[in-house]
């Protein structure tokens, strides 16, 4: 299981790598919750690291425009990002579809993965239901699938989506051969469900950040380095993260 931290400069991002993260993710938190950030912020971080040290992009939530999109995706990859991860607020499935699939067109010819994401709060949007994010990420030949939160007022992903739902989703992305990734305001707390879901990915901000807080702190790499260390604890079975907890079924009730 890999760990994401999502970062918004150069300064974070080593702090993160600092701290062990597997993953950088850029992005722009000064555009809506999760934006783009600009292509010299990318490019240095990019450069910063070597290749085993992957670098993500978040183009956050997209418009409903599959030639803006897929330019700003053939972007990415010409920047050198390992994937890029195309999200949708106010889209409909076959809206999304369409601009996922020229997506993948954009990335023809780069070695960047295209990631399909939807948010696990999306009925407060009037978006995508994100159990349907496997069959999205299917159906467009995405390379993998993320489900994320938009909300950021102290709820996170398991407010909106039960452990059962979760597991049902990555075990059937797993299955198909994408990865599976999980975010959304996620903390130490949640580890344990976390690690009896088993992602291949595991994304936060808040919970690496000085004081807690993913806007007005900043990544450090002590609290990257402790949330790393309890989750290595949980996989390496020092924690025994199914202590007490039901069998989880692995596919969703008819």
């Amino acid at each position: 299981m890999m760990l994401m931290v999502s970062v918004q400069n150069l300064e974070e991002a080593k702090e993160s790598v600092a701290g062990g993260a597997d993953i950088v993710d850029v992005k722009n938190l000064k555009e809506m919750v999760i934006g783009s950030n600009f292509p010299p912020v990318i490019r240095e971080v990019r450069q910063a690291f070597p290749k085993h040290i992957h670098v993500s992009v978040t183009l956050g939530v997209v418009p409903n425009q599959a030639g803006t999109v897929s330019l700003a995706v053939y972007g990415a990859g010409a920047l050198g990002a390992t994937s890029v991860k195309v999200g949708f607020i106010q889209s409909d499935y076959p809206t999304a579809l369409r601009i996922l699939r020229e997506s993948r067109r954009a990335l023809e010819g780069f070695d960047t993965k295209l990631i399909a994401a939807t948010f696990a709060d999306s009925h407060l949007y009037h978006g995508i239901d994100p159990k349907l994010v496997v069959k999205l990420a299917r159906e467009s030949r995405s390379d993998g699938m993320l489900i994320d939160t938009l909300v950021k007022d102290g709820r996170n992903l398991f407010d909106f989506l039960d452990e059962v739902t979760l597991k049902s989703l990555v075990m059937e992305g797993k299955e198909l051969g994408m990865s599976t990734a999980l975010s959304g305001a996620l903390q130490i707390s949640n580890l344990n469900q976390l690690v009896r879901i088993n992602p291949d990915i595991v994304g936060v901000r808040g919970a690496v950040c000085t004081r807690g807080d993913r806007e007005a702190g900043a990544v450090h790499s002590e609290a990257v380095a402790h949330l790393k260390d309890e989750l290595r604890q949980r996989l390496t079975g020092q924690i025994d993260a199914f202590e007490g907890s039901l069998p989880i079924p692995t596919t969703l009730p008819a």
